[in-house]
């Protein structure tokens, strides 16, 4: 069941235009929003220390988690196929981000880099650097299908849906630290690109929770800070193992001995996070342009390394099926 309904899903996302209505990031904001109520009405705290922060991260992406388990557990057989078929549906991809490419993509036709920048900065490039677009899609591909896939290959639905709140989560923490910055230098709220983080959870009457005016600044700034960093570690252990299985499929579907070297190295080192090691792996293991224009052909090179190695992930997930070793 799980090639079929990878396959099945996959190629669906090829025909059909996905709405964000259905994507995890929005599904996750109404969820982190009906918890952030729930805890306001109830008048609880979040909690500041460094085990608080990590333990309601956790306890947030684990119910769901188990929901899911118990439905696989207990529901028939057909219901739980087409558990399997929605869960992915909604964990797989992004169509904001996927259009915002094709735009990056027209704007580097015409060699509007301005507009490049702008369009790179939306799907997380920071400060727009066009050098570093290649290396960022990388990650985009990696956070999006290569990780969902290896955790749904690894732990089932279960372990899919933990992933993927876990990495929703850190998404909302980083945008109230871009929210919080956008208040102090401008005095206004800032609006997060969707393809970036979560917004701000929304308050009971429907309207964006403001911070209230007594409370100093810094120490907003300083604790969302703490939380995006604690929930950063629970991320950078959850894509340990499987960023370093991605990139050693670029090696497998790239330049073998030119890249291996590399993932010696990135492997050997326990503390390099994903994006550096996707980043650096992926730059070895594909042939960079250079021609005039390397802020189109780079991303494209880039983008067809990644797609080469999903489909070598379905072709081993299949030998795995063969073999009896995923069901």
């Amino acid at each position: 069941m799980t090639l079929f309904t990878l396959l099945i899903v996959m190629a669906l996302e090829r025909v059909v235009v996905k709405s964000k209505t259905f994507h995890i990031t929005t599904l996750a904001q109404h969820y982190f929003s009906f918890i952030t109520r729930l805890l306001q009405k109830k008048n609880i705290q979040q909690p500041k220390y460094q085990l608080g922060v990590i333990a309601t991260m956790l306890l947030v992406a684990g119910f769901p988690s188990l929901v899911v388990w118990m439905l696989v557990v207990y529901l028939p057989a057909i219901l739980v196929f087409f558990l399997y078929l929605i869960l992915l549906w909604v964990c797989l991809g992004c169509p904001v981000t996927r259009q915002t490419y094709k735009r990056y993509l027209q704007a580097a036709n015409k060699e509007n880099f301005e507009a490049c920048s702008l369009y790179s900065e939306q799907f997380g490039n920071k400060g727009g650097d066009l050098s570093n677009v290649g290396k960022q899609l990388v990650l985009v591909n990696y956070r999006q299908y290569a990780s969902v896939i290896i955790f749904f290959v690894l732990l089932g639905l279960p372990g899919m849906v933990f992933y993927s709140l876990c990495k929703e989560w850190y998404f909302l923490q980083t945008s109230k630290i871009h929210n919080d910055d956008a208040h102090n230098s401008q005095n206004a709220q800032c609006n997060i690109d969707y393809s970036e983080a979560i917004l701000e959870p929304q308050s009971d009457n429907g309207h964006i929770t403001q911070h209230s005016v007594n409370e100093p600044a810094s120490e907003r700034l300083n604790e969302h800070h703490d939380g995006a960093n604690d929930t950063q570690k629970v991320l950078f252990i959850l894509d340990w193992m499987p960023a370093r299985v991605t990139a050693f499929g670029f090696l497998l579907v790239g330049h073998f001995s030119r890249g291996l070297p590399v993932w010696l190295e990135t492997f050997a080192n326990v503390k390099l996070n994903a994006y550096d090691v996707l980043a650096k792996v992926a730059k070895a293991s594909e042939d960079l342009p250079t021609s005039e224009n390397p802020h189109l052909q780079e991303p494209l090179q880039m983008v067809k390394l990644v797609k080469r190695n999903i489909i070598f992930f379905l072709m081993v997930i299949s030998v795995m099926t063969l073999v009896g070793v995923v069901s």
